[in-house]
């Protein structure tokens, strides 16, 4: 704890420089991808539910069953804890340096996973999506 505060008061004492600019963003960055993780897929699954679960006979354009909404939606809450105790505990055993990249790649890969779902049924390609979406969430804080 003495060790914390002799580095916060250190950073508070300091003159302001690129580094801290630099920090800022970075640290930001993680923040602002899962928000916009959050914020985008509830466009997504009005597009979803239109293309997997329309219905010819019906008057309204296809939409996602509830069960389905609340999967797609919580498996991001989820994945956030943890991803952060376990990224946390991994940037402290390995380093942040190595963990940023080896989250930043992970990133990537899940981000095409999650555009290329598959299935044969609808619940199939949900189920897929919800996979992706914990696996490619899992990380994005540590950004």
């Amino acid at each position: 704890m003495a060790n914390q505060l002799g580095v916060l008061n250190a950073l508070d004492a300091g003159k302001t420089q690129w580094y801290h600019f630099t920090a800022i963003v970075i640290a930001g960055m993680g923040f602002f991808t899962d928000a916009y993780d959050l914020f985008s897929i509830s466009f997504i699954t009005k597009l979803l539910g239109r293309i997997y679960y329309f219905d010819a006979l019906s008057k309204k354009p296809g939409t996602l069953p509830p069960r389905i909404v609340a999967a797609v939606n919580g498996v991001a809450f989820c994945r956030t804890l943890a991803g952060q105790l376990f990224f946390g505990w991994l940037g402290d055993k390995l380093g942040r340096k190595r963990v940023y990249g080896l989250t930043l790649m992970l990133m990537v890969i899940f981000s095409i996973a999650s555009g290329l779902s598959f299935g044969k049924f609808p619940d199939g390609v949900m189920a897929t999506l919800c996979f992706f979406r914990f696996w490619l969430g899992f990380h994005m804080l540590q950004l």
